[in-house]
C-alpha cells in the first residue's frame, strides 16, 4: 500500500497528479493548508478519487458538477470518483482539512462497507452539507488522527490502521446524516437514489452515451420518470448533466493534455473535429482551438 501524509500539498491541481498517478497503487494522502487552491485556475479538475474536506476557518466558494456551493467553517465536503470541482472565490483567511482516497483504496475498502452505501448515494447528490461545532470537532479528530497515523511511517500495521480510521470516520458521518435525516421521506430518498445512480452512470459513460434514453434503460425506468426525478431533485434536465460531463471533460482534455483536437474529439465520440468543435462552442462560447490559447 502506497500511503502518503503529505502536508505540502498547495493546489488541488497537484493533489489531482498525485493520486491520478495510474502507476499507483492504493494511496490516501491527508493534508491541511492554509490555501489547497490556486485561485487563478478556475478551470474544472477531475480527481479519480473520494475527497473528504472540512474547511476550518474562512468562506469561499466550489463548483461540484454543475452546482456551486458556498463554503464557511465547519462545512462538509465530499467528492466522490469522477466528479468535477472548479474554483472560485476564497477568503485570505480559508483553510480545510483534507483526506483523499485513490480508487484502488475506495475499490477495496468500501464494498466491504454496505451499510455505508446510503451515505455515498446521499453525498453524490449533496455534497456539502454544513456540520454543528460538535459534528465538525468530531470529523476533524479523525481526520487529525490519520495524519499523526501517516506521519508515523511505514510499519507493520500501519495499513490496518489508517483503513480502521477511514471507516470510522465514515461510521461517524454516517451517524450526522442519520440523525438529521430520521424523518426523510421514503419517496424522496427513493429519488435522491435515483439521481446519484444516474450521475454516477454518466460519470462512467458518458463518453459514448449522450441519450437520456440509454441512462433510463440502464436504470429501469423510463426517460420520463429520469427527466422528471432529475428535475426535481437538481433543477437541471437530465441532457444538462449529460452534456456538463461531456463540455468538462473537453475543457479538462484541453488544458491539461498534448491531445489535437481531432483526437479529443474521437475520445469523446464524436463523428468528426467539426462536430465537436460545434458542440464545444455552442456549450461554452469559444472553439476548443481558443480555449486551449487561453489557458496555454
Amino acid at each position: 500500500m502506497n500511503i502518503n501524509g503529505k502536508t505540502d500539498i498547495v493546489t488541488l491541481k497537484q493533489l489531482a497528479r498525485s493520486i491520478n498517478n495510474d502507476n499507483l497503487d492504493e494511496q490516501i494522502i491527508v493534508f491541511e493548508h492554509d490555501l489547497p487552491f490556486d485561485k487563478d485556475e478556475v478551470y474544472p479538475i477531475r480527481i479519480d478519487a473520494l475527497l473528504i474536506a472540512l474547511c476550518t476557518e474562512g468562506t469561499g466558494k466550489i463548483g461540484i458538477d454543475l452546482r456551486e456551493y458556498d463554503l464557511k467553517k465547519n462545512s462538509l465536503i465530499v467528492i466522490q470518483p469522477k466528479n468535477y470541482i472548479y474554483l472560485s472565490e476564497f477568503s485570505s483567511d480559508f483553510k480545510c482539512s483534507v483526506v483523499a482516497c485513490s480508487h484502488n483504496v475506495i475499490e477495496n475498502v468500501l464494498p466491504k462497507l454496505t451499510d455505508i452505501l446510503p451515505l455515498l448515494i446521499h453525498h453524490r447528490t449533496e455534497p456539502v452539507r454544513q456540520l454543528t461545532e460538535k459534528e465538525a470537532s468530531d470529523i476533524y479528530s479523525y481526520l487529525d488522527f490519520l495524519r499523526i497515523k501517516l506521519r508515523e511511517g511505514n510499519t507493520t500495521f500501519i495499513r490496518q490502521k489508517v483503513l480502521c480510521i477511514l471507516q470510522a470516520a465514515l461510521y461517524e458521518m454516517m451517524d450526522i446524516e442519520q440523525r438529521n435525516h430520521k424523518d426523510d421521506d421514503n419517496a424522496r430518498s427513493r429519488k435522491e437514489e435515483i439521481m446519484a445512480r444516474f450521475i454516477l452512470a454518466v460519470s462512467e459513460d458518458f463518453r459514448e452515451q449522450r441519450l437520456v434514453s440509454y441512462y433510463a434503460k440502464k436504470l429501469f425506468i423510463t426517460p420520463k420518470h429520469l427527466s422528471s426525478v432529475v428535475k426535481e431533485i437538481s433543477g437541471r434536465t437530465a441532457g444538462d448533466w449529460i452534456e456538463n460531463y461531456v463540455v468538462m471533460e473537453a475543457k479538462v482534455l484541453l488544458k491539461t493534455t498534448d491531445l489535437t483536437i481531432q483526437e479529443i474529439a474521437l475520445k469523446l465520440n464524436f463523428a468528426n473535429q467539426s462536430f465537436f468543435g460545434k458542440y464545444f462552442k455552442h456549450h461554452t462560447g469559444c472553439s476548443p482551438t481558443s480555449y486551449r490559447k487561453k489557458f496555454s
